[in-house]
């Protein structure tokens, strides 16, 4: 309830600036992914949920490893990211904690969903099937994001506003360790 009040409250400033009512930018300090990842965890932070809440459920246990550290086909750079190939379709699952901050159609990556995890990692997924979330929806490691229906998806990376280089992204998707040190 607090995180939706104070959403309400950023977007009423926002709009009080645009139609001329506060002459002072407030607005600018609050306009990007990693502002709205700091009041995430500030709320978050107030909340302290003490209970985990867990469902006891049947079924296969899935892979360890992941979707995106699954086996793929090929990998080639396009635009700032690589085009990833895979074989089969896919659920595209978060690689952390973050807040999903783009989800719609770009010319580039056509359905695309760009989440900004807890790490700083900026990670857009494009060329997706359907979308699980909707923008600044908070994810936890291992939701679904979206669903690969058609095989290739696209990946870009952006670390500390840095774009990894395609040489990189075998690495990240592996989950190693990858340094934007040339």
């Amino acid at each position: 309830m607090l995180a939706i009040l104070l959403a309400l409250a950023v977007f009423g400033v926002a709009k009080l600036e645009d139609t001329g009512i506060l002459l002072k930018p407030v607005s600018q300090y609050v306009t990007t992914g990693e502002d709205f990842i700091e009041m995430k965890k500030w709320v978050a932070s107030m909340l302290k949920d003490a209970t985990p809440r867990t469902i006891a459920v049947t079924g296969e246990i899935p892979d360890e490893t992941g979707p995106l550290i699954a086996a793929y086909e090929s990998m080639q750079p396009y635009k700032d990211g690589v085009i990833v190939s895979y074989t089969d379709p896919l659920p595209i699952a978060a690689q952390g904690n973050g807040l999903v901050i783009f989800t719609g159609f770009t010319r580039e990556s056509g359905k695309t969903i760009t989440v900004m995890y807890d790490d700083g990692d900026e990670v857009t997924y494009g060329f997706v099937g359907t979308f699980s979330k909707l923008p600044y929806t908070a994810v936890k490691e291992g939701d679904t994001l979206a669903l690969l229906e058609e095989g290739t998806m696209y990946l870009m990376v952006k670390r500390n506003g840095v774009k990894l280089d395609a040489s990189l992204m075998p690495t990240y998707l592996s989950g190693g360790n990858t340094s934007l040190v040339e």
